[in-house]
């Protein structure tokens, strides 16, 4: 039996029904144990709870997961300080970051997004919707009968500066808070099922990160993937070590937004590019990289944390 606890993680995160518990729940049998666990794993502490200072000098396994575009702290003594957040000491931790590391491993947020479990939808719970394996490995090639899509709540990044170019050509649906023209936003959270019901309507999503930094790929890129939307993406600089190359338009690939633009404006006009790129093979080869892959974290957990 293992006793796991998960403090200092997001609102709506679920104990007993997440990735790290339903992981090591495929071989062993898992408990939570809030006094006493064998395993803790903390986040990026955006409230300053700081709840893992309960557990300074206790036995159990420090592990840090982050879904944010932050550095692990697994040297420093105490918990790193920021304006916005706070970083506790962790014994292991699961990043975006491309680590030599021993004690790090690169797990980036779109594999959680992945229903590797079988899990139910749960709204209640984040993430809400798990995108299921077989739509990445068999892409929806359903017709598309709108043109580009806009989801956001904030302006990081360069997703208005993409927007704003995007818009010059023709008239993008923004169907989030941030820079809403459709009179109402999509409802529930972006973890929902309302979202990706939204996405597949659309030949186009506007998938930018809200920071560039190598390796951080969350879900924006995942969730149109999932839906045969093709993905104009601005983010981590290596995104074709975890994406084909030939499923989605790489901002990063253009010296200008305005040379994207021209880019999309091609594509939207040739049916038969637009369609090489909907069913192009989300992963190099078709085949999941073996770093996300179940098997394989499960592999670091008892090589290196369980031992």
């Amino acid at each position: 039996m293992i006793k796991v606890n998960f403090v200092d993680f997001w609102p709506n995160f679920n104990k007993i029904d997440n990735y790290f518990f339903n992981l090591l729940g495929t071989k062993y049998k898992v408990v939570v144990d809030e006094n006493n666990p064998d395993l803790l794993f903390f986040s990026v502490d955006y409230a300053k709870r700081r709840e893992r200072d309960r557990y300074c000098n206790h036995r159990c396994k420090k592990i840090f997961y982050t879904g944010e575009n932050v550095r692990a702290n697994l040297n420093f003594p105490g918990s790193i300080e920021y304006s916005r957040y706070s970083i506790g000491k962790a014994d292991f931790a699961f990043t975006f970051d491309f680590s030599d590391d021993p004690r790090e491993y690169r797990l980036p947020l779109w594999a959680l997004i992945i229903n590797w479990f079988g899990v139910p939808y749960d709204e209640n719970r984040d993430q809400a919707y798990l995108v299921p394996i077989e739509k990445l490995l068999h892409r929806n090639t359903a017709p598309k009968s709108k043109f580009c899509n806009f989801v956001f709540s904030n302006p990081s990044g360069e997703r208005s500066n993409i927007l704003d170019s995007i818009m010059k050509y023709k008239n993008v649906d923004c169907a989030g808070r941030l820079y809403n023209n459709m009179g109402a936003n999509i409802p529930g959270r972006a973890d929902h099922y309302y979202k990706i019901d939204f996405l597949q309507n659309y030949k186009f999503t506007i998938a930018a990160e809200n920071s560039s930094h190598p390796g951080y790929a969350t879900e924006k890129i995942l969730h149109p993937l999932s839906v045969g939307s093709i993905p104009i993406y601005w983010g981590a600089p290596q995104i074709t070590r975890d994406f084909s190359k030939e499923c989605f338009i790489n901002a990063l690939d253009f010296p200008s937004f305005k040379d994207l633009t021209e880019y999309v404006k091609v594509i939207d006009s040739d049916e038969e590019l637009c369609m090489q790129y909907a069913t192009a093979p989300v992963f190099n080869g078709n085949q999941i990289p073996d770093y996300v892959l179940p098997e394989n974290v499960l592999r670091f957990f008892e090589e290196k944390i369980l031992c």
